[in-house]
């Protein structure tokens, strides 16, 4: 008599389904979770703007304007000295200095624009500081601001922005520097693509 071989039940299969289920379970919940970040983040960009228009409004009606503190960077050769016993160059130098701006619905435009005017006052300018800016017929023409990427768009008939190496670094830097202290923007692109080249 031939006894039957009893099939053993499929545990192994049973589990390996069981966890790719749930894998697939996980995966859908992070992707919505993605989504609801996205709109989330839409949203806050969205109540920010509303708030800046509403205290725009108020400040109007009140005839009080507030302000907000913002940083310019600029180069600072004494420190470059000091850093590395010559002037070379160095990004590191290019530090902050504090300014105040009325608030606006676009303070990353009004930062760059008190930026490439290049005003620094005789005591910055005692303390080693200096700029560039404002360059030959250098216009700056707006800002946009897409997932984190900051498009900053130049008019620059005279090539002020080329050059060599060394002045194109520290003039990107003290671009780079102003803008990136605002949260939301993660990289900077310059329009069209050829400004700020040496």
């Amino acid at each position: 008599m031939r006894v039957r071989k009893q099939q053993s039940f499929p545990v192994f299969r049973i589990i390996l389904i069981s966890s790719l289920a749930v894998s697939l379970v996980l995966l859908v919940l992070f992707l919505m979770l993605l989504l609801k970040t996205g709109r989330l983040e839409k949203t806050l960009q969205a109540l920010e703007k509303k708030y800046a228009a509403l205290e725009l409004e108020f400040s109007a009606v009140t005839g009080t304007q507030k302000t907000m503190k913002i940083s310019l960077y600029y180069y600072n050769e004494l420190l470059d000295k000091a850093i590395n016993g010559d002037a070379v160059c160095d990004i590191n130098a290019v530090i902050p200095v504090e300014r105040s701006l009325p608030y606006s619905q676009s303070p990353i435009n009004d930062v760059v624009r008190l930026l490439v005017r290049g005003e620094l006052t005789k005591a910055e300018r005692d303390l080693g500081f200096k700029t560039e800016f404002p360059g030959r017929e250098l216009q700056f023409l707006g800002a946009r601001l897409e997932n984190g990427v900051l498009y900053l768009k130049f008019s620059d008939p005279s090539d002020f922005t080329s050059g060599g190496a060394c002045r194109i670094a520290l003039l990107r830097a003290q671009i780079e520097k102003t803008v990136m202290q605002f949260d939301t923007v993660k990289r900077v692109v310059y329009e069209p693509e050829t400004l700020f080249k040496p």
